[in-house]
């Protein structure tokens, strides 16, 4: 089991910028995606899809702090269709939004 979400992590930080889903972990590690779902939560604590956004969250952290790209190539990189989609779930996490994030750690 633990291999199981060892592997999946691994396609999370590989794979992060593409449309990774739990079907395409399921369909690339030979398993049903019911069960690959509960390994992986029983393993790591969360879901599968809180896993690969609070990853996501840490990149969109990392760009801002190390890069010049905007907020919205930001968002696209990180597979949201809609920028304001990005910046609401980044609020919600950080108290602050991507841009305010960003002024914050590099003043």
């Amino acid at each position: 089991n633990k291999k199981i979400s060892e592997r999946m992590i691994e396609m999370i930080e590989r794979d992060y910028e593409t449309d990774l889903s739990l079907d395409v972990c399921a369909e690339r590690l030979h398993y049903h995606p019911n069960y690959i779902k509960t390994v992986f939560r029983k393993e790591t604590g969360v879901s599968f899809s809180e896993y690969l956004a609070q990853y996501r969250l840490g990149k969109a952290k990392e760009w801002l702090m190390d890069t010049d790209l905007k907020v919205a190539e930001i968002a696209e990189r990180l597979r949201y269709h809609n920028s304001q989609n990005f910046i609401r779930y980044f609020r919600k996490m950080e108290g602050v939004t991507p841009g305010q994030y960003r002024k914050k750690f590099r003043s």
